[in-house]
């Protein structure tokens, strides 16, 4: 009877260390499954916010958390002075002659034009578009010669954009300076609209 009971224990342990097991595995399980789900989520995201660009009426740069940079470039369109087809094959052109820049979709409705562009870099955006433009920590920009004055840098932030033309600028946290042509959206202080003109310097910092 000893030995039958002792049997019944062992065999009691190792079913409680296989149900464990199984728990433990399970749990591995989900926890992998969360964060596949997650990171697919969030490339769906990007994705998203890549072919939707928002809901921009005018020309809008976007700047994420980990620093790339989308624009989308709104444009009247005039189909007596340009035809669609030689609109997209310029554009085409001038994107395979630039590096770093990559068209997320071309869409003309009602006499405007809408260009979504990701970039790889601020100076790829700088260059595709000819103008001033920068997107980078402040301490980055002071090492390429950019200099803030004390206004600037006592706001706190310590990320800036800086345009030479106007366009909205959509940062990842609030805008908490503005210097130029530039004013932060009393509605939302992550968008700021800058209308400098003649190649006049204006930035945010945030």
């Amino acid at each position: 009877m000893a030995q039958q009971a002792g049997r019944r224990r062992k065999k009691r342990r190792k079913d409680r260390g296989r149900v464990i097991a199984i728990r433990m595995i399970l749990i591995l399980v989900i926890i992998a499954a969360i964060a596949v789900l997650g990171f697919i989520g969030y490339q769906l995201y990007g994705l998203i916010a890549d072919m939707s660009g928002g809901n921009a009426k005018v020309t809008t740069v976007t700047v994420s958390n980990k620093g790339k940079i989308r624009q989308t470039i709104v444009e009247e369109f005039n189909p007596g002075l340009y035809d669609e087809a030689g609109l997209k094959a310029d554009i085409e052109d001038k994107i395979k002659a630039s590096d770093g820049v990559e068209s997320v979709g071309l869409e003309i409705e009602d006499g405007v034009a809408v260009l979504k562009l990701r970039y790889d870099s601020d100076d790829a955006m700088a260059a595709f578009n000819n103008e001033v433009f920068y997107a980078d920590s402040m301490d980055e920009l002071r090492k390429q010669g950019v200099t803030f004055g004390a206004d600037a840098i006592l706001a706190g932030g310590d990320h800036a954009v800086i345009v030479s033309e106007a366009m909205d600028i959509e940062c990842p946290k609030k805008i908490l300076y503005a210097e130029g042509d530039v004013t932060i959206d009393p509605d939302n202080q992550k968008l700021a609209h800058c209308t400098t003109q003649n190649g006049d310097v204006a930035f945010v910092i945030y």
